[in-house]
């Protein structure tokens, strides 16, 4: 695994984590993580088949920020940047995660003839009111106490089963470790989060998509994600018990699903089918 940089526009230097060989997959971390938080329990196992590029978004991680506001079209540019690395015109995979969702699929909208497979997990279409005061929260503690924003995240982003599972000391452990890895942009990331209505991007996307839903997610909720693949035509649908933090909880049960979609020779899975709006 090695860390190269990449030039989008206002931005120097996006730094992108690249590990394995063969076609690109993109990977887009979520709001107040990056590349290595977000992605870190997964690239072994992908990276064995495929060149994954994980990148850090702008206020995250080792990328430059230039500071000011955090717009989609500034981060749509970061994933073209990214995607100049698998080679002029070749076809790719975009993987998002909760924002990183919300990016991949204005970047395949974007980039229709680009985009061969699209996995979109915890992802919505429009913030509702409810998300919107979770948003203003999330930007709020970002500024001023990443130990209590670890908490909110952690109460909210995973499922009972986990806090049953594991001990005082065990959550205390991930509470810190949350806290610690948390991004300086996390509050501007936070606040576009807010912004969201991305409902007429959605025809524009012509790749194979698959939706991941977690069923105990109240970040989240899994209707949004619903309604994410019902807004794409041929969206498959696939809902894995966990909260949000589905990478904490059900590692394994999501790399099942990520490999299925990108390495069938259909990219369609079993569950639901969507028509696209």
């Amino acid at each position: 695994m090695q860390r190269l940089n990449v030039d989008a526009p206002g931005i120097p230097r996006t730094s992108v984590l690249d590990a394995g060989q063969g076609r690109a997959t993109i990977l887009i971390h979520g709001t107040s993580s990056s590349a290595e938080m977000g992605w870190a329990q997964l690239l072994p196992r992908l990276a064995a088949k495929r060149r994954c590029l994980a990148f850090d978004m702008v206020g995250a991680g080792q990328t430059e920020d230039p500071g000011g506001p955090i717009t989609l079209t500034t981060l749509v540019e970061q994933v073209r940047a990214v995607a100049d690395l698998a080679g002029d015109g070749k076809p790719l995979d975009l993987i998002g995660y909760s924002l990183g969702a919300v990016v991949a699929a204005v970047a395949a909208a974007a980039m229709p003839d680009r985009v061969r497979r699209l996995i979109l997990l915890g992802g919505w279409v429009q913030s509702s009111r409810s998300m919107c005061v979770l948003f203003d929260l999330w930007a709020e503690l970002s500024r001023t106490d990443k130990h209590q924003l670890a908490r909110l995240l952690l109460v909210n982003g995973v499922s009972d089963t986990f806090f049953q599972a594991n001990s005082t000391e065990a959550i205390q452990t991930a509470l810190d470790r949350i806290a610690n890895l948390l991004s300086a942009g996390g509050d501007r990331q936070a606040e576009l989060d807010a912004t969201i209505d991305i409902r007429a991007e959605l025809p524009r996307i012509r790749a194979q998509t698959l939706v991941i839903g977690m069923q105990q997610d109240r970040l989240v909720p899994p209707a949004h994600c619903r309604d994410l693949a019902a807004g794409i035509a041929g969206a498959r649908y696939e809902q894995i018990d966990c909260g949000h933090l589905v990478t904490l909880e059900q590692p394994g049960a999501l790399l099942d699903l990520v490999e299925s979609h990108l390495d069938s020779p259909t990219g369609h899975c079993h569950e639901e089918r969507h028509g696209g709006a």
